[in-house]
């Protein structure tokens, strides 16, 4: 058990909690991509957007904080959370790609990190296969961290380009934002490059 965890706590919190992050990944998608747009709809508010999206990042802690918390982790869990996290930065990063008509500084880290996630899935995959168990590396979840900055920060600039009025202060945080965004995005690529290319090598072995 766990150093400090509480047998006996519900079971099905975290695995809903994963589970309610899967399902909110099609409105921040349409989120983003309204807000690009000034649409007056429902996921056009940023406020809504910056909602789901905090909604989202705050369950990523809590499921796997609770499961262990309470001593109730799971295969399922395991296995689902990962796919979660993964669903989420594929969504966002695809909305980014489509809404700045695929600039190759969101496009080409945004196809690293996909194609890294789709790697290493492949590569647990075969790690299966051989009774292998290939857990999150610290880089690993450094790449996440970053992903999910990179992700703020870009949500941030659409805000500020589409919806704040223009006065002296506004061209700067535009600029900040944006630049704090590809930041995270590109050390969040170099990070998925290298944990990918470990994963690969030790799925070989």
């Amino acid at each position: 058990m766990p150093e400090n965890a509480t047998p006996g706590g519900p079971a099905w919190i975290p695995n809903a909690l994963t589970i309610g992050r899967i399902i909110s990944i099609p409105a921040i998608f349409a989120g983003i991509l309204a807000v690009n747009s000034g649409s007056e709809s429902l996921f056009g508010r940023w406020s809504l957007l910056v909602g789901l999206f905090l909604l989202a990042t705050i369950t990523d802690f809590l499921d796997g904080f609770l499961a262990r918390r309470w001593n109730v982790t799971s295969d399922f869990g395991r296995m689902i959370d990962p796919i979660a996290d993964k669903l989420l930065v594929a969504g966002c990063l695809i909305a980014f790609c489509i809404v700045t008509s695929g600039h190759w500084l969101i496009s080409v880290p945004a196809l690293i990190i996909i194609g890294r996630d789709i790697l290493v899935s492949g590569a647990r995959e075969h790690a299966a296969l051989k009774n292998r168990a290939m857990p999150p590396t610290n880089l690993a979840k450094w790449k996440t961290a970053f992903e999910m900055l990179a992700i703020a920060f870009l949500i941030a600039w659409l805000i500020i380009k589409t919806w704040l009025p223009i006065d002296s202060l506004i061209p700067q945080w535009l600029a900040y934002t944006h630049y704090a965004g590809l930041g995270c995005l590109w050390l969040a690529a170099a990070l998925s490059a290298y944990t990918g290319s470990l994963y690969f090598r030790a799925a070989l072995k």
